[in-house]
Parts: C-alpha cells; sequence; structure tokens
C-alpha cells in the first residue's frame, strides 16, 4: 500500500488540504504491526542437489510503526488542514492512540484538524 491511498494531498484555493483516510490507514497499520514475509536470495544450489535445496528461508521484515507515524507527520508540513475521513475505524486501541498523538502533533504545529461526522465536517483548533 502506497501513502497515497490513505493521504490524499490537494489545493482548496491557497489552503493545502490532506485528506485522511481511517479505514485505509488501519489496514497498512496492521500490516506494519504483522509484518510482511520475504524470502532470502538464493546464494544458488549445486545442478546435483535435490530439487528443496535451493528454496530460500524465510524472513519477517516491517516498518517501526513509531518511524511510519513520524513520517506521516513530516509529510503532513505546509498542510494547512487534515480532514479525517472513516472515524469509526479509529475504535481500535493502539491505532486510534496513534492516529490522535498525531493529530495533535499536527495541531501543535498549527494545523487544523476536521472530522468528518455523518456527511458533515466538525472543526477543532
Amino acid at each position: 500500500m502506497k501513502r497515497r491511498d490513505f493521504l490524499l494531498l490537494r489545493l482548496e484555493g491557497s489552503e493545502r488540504v490532506a485528506d485522511l483516510s481511517c479505514e485505509k490507514l488501519f489496514i497498512h497499520f496492521q500490516d506494519l504491526r504483522a509484518g510482511f514475509q520475504k524470502g532470502n536470495d538464493e546464494a544458488g544450489a549445486p545442478n546435483d542437489a535435490e530439487w528443496w535445496t535451493g528454496e530460500p528461508s524465510l524472513c519477517i521484515e516491517s516498518i517501526d510503526p513509531e518511524v511510519f507515524f513520524a513520517s506521516l507527520l513530516e509529510d503532513l508540513k505546509g498542510v494547512n488542514t487534515v480532514k479525517v475521513q472513516d472515524m469509526e475505524w479509529l475504535s481500535q486501541g493502539e491505532f486510534r492512540v496513534r492516529v490522535e498523538t498525531l493529530l495533535l502533533a499536527f495541531k501543535a504545529s498549527g494545523g487544523n484538524v476536521q472530522y468528518k461526522l455523518a456527511e458533515e465536517l466538525v472543526k477543532t483548533n
């Protein structure tokens, strides 16, 4: 999943606005927590080896959620407003804390946050 899948940056007049999809961000967050599987590169096997000899071992790689959310906050520099969508996805404990911390840090840097509730945007400063 690419960042543009859950964070859409655009202009509204002279304002820079970011639409943040909590649903897509939650899915990406779950992927971060689970890690992803990647085989090691094969070093090669002798020609007379058994068929399973060249099978690479499994290794699990993952990006630290702290690093990910810090980079997401960095991406929001220069943005005036974040519009939070799909708020029902914020009911998950650790995910909710991380998103709220991200938004508080964004607001502390002078940004505005708007929450989309039932087809309306609620403005907070």
